[in-house]
């Protein structure tokens, strides 16, 4: 039985719109203030912390630690970084992202929050 082709992380933001990944950025930004936050010491309010998890078309995105299985690991677990998840022919398949969503993401954010600013001012 042939091995079912997985999406490259190109593909997968390929199939977004500018608007989701305006939303993915802007879900990026808060899980990063949040991280900076928590490794300064300064607490985090729970209701204000960002969703680990966003589902967009039909392409859901995570925010995870993931454990090595190193026997003798004392930095257990690692991370946070960025998977995306979907379904394909039945299964579930996923793909690492990395620690932050890629440059287009990010472009798409900034400039969708230029333009609301412009707006408002």
């Amino acid at each position: 039985m042939p091995k079912p082709k997985t999406k490259s992380k190109t593909e997968i933001f390929q199939d977004l719109s500018e608007k989701q990944l305006a939303e993915l950025r802007a879900i990026d930004d808060r899980l990063n203030h949040a991280l900076l936050d928590r490794r300064a010491g300064r607490s985090v309010d729970t209701d204000a912390s960002p969703r680990m998890e966003a589902q967009i078309g039909s392409i859901t995105f995570r925010y995870e630690t993931v454990r090595c299985g190193k026997e003798n690991c004392s930095r257990c677990p690692h991370g946070p970084y960025w998977y995306a998840y979907w379904k394909e022919n039945g299964r579930t398949r996923s793909r690492y992202i990395g620690r932050t969503l890629p440059t287009v993401a990010r472009k798409s954010y900034d400039e969708k929050h230029q333009a609301r600013l412009d707006k408002r001012g």
